[in-house]
């Protein structure tokens, strides 16, 4: 089962875990420190559930009750203040032997979190689009998207460089249901 919550203290040991893990991290942000530590982890966790800023929406994964990655929407500024920028990861390797003995992965997690958090956003935000930016290699996170109804916008070429490397980028958009 997969349901979404707010950050909780006890999620800094998992949320170590994860993104310690160089095939968790490799296509998302590189403002995510690198290592990643429990300092990383307290400021993230607060920052989450902190009331300020009100432009971002930040919540847990849960699979099976257990922390397996984290959701956001950061809304736009002035004219595109309807809008919200989507990010989200899943850890790789769970650490808990009830879940799983392999990866956490391609089990559907990522799809349906992001069903989830889509009807949430729809019912309690004002945004009606949502868009993200996701590097061409990661066919596993575009595949997530177009089972979620986005819809693709444009490749951006070249337009991230991470670990010495430069990537292309699909922009990918969905409006929302009002």
């Amino acid at each position: 089962m997969i349901t979404l919550r707010s950050l909780k203290a006890t999620d800094a040991k998992l949320l170590i875990h994860y993104l310690n893990d160089i095939q968790t991290t490799q296509y998302i942000t590189a403002a995510i420190p690198q290592p990643y530590t429990h300092d990383d982890a307290s400021w993230w966790i607060e920052h989450a559930n902190s009331s300020l800023p009100t432009d971002v929406i930040i919540q847990a994964i849960e699979y099976n009750g257990v922390f397996v990655g984290c959701i956001s929407a950061t809304a736009g500024k002035f004219e595109y203040h309807r809008s919200a920028e989507l990010g989200y990861w899943i850890g790789r390797l769970p650490v808990n032997k009830e879940l799983s003995n392999k990866t956490l992965w391609n089990q559907g997690i990522a799809t349906n979190a992001l069903s989830l958090f889509i009807e949430e956003l729809n019912n309690t935000t004002d945004f009606v689009r949502l868009f993200v930016s996701v590097v061409t290699c990661n066919k596993a996170s575009i595949r997530v998207l177009e089972k979620n109804s986005f819809n693709f916008d444009g490749l951006l070429k070249q337009a991230s460089y991470k670990d010495g490397k430069f990537f292309d980028e699909c922009m990918m958009s969905r409006i929302l249901l009002r």
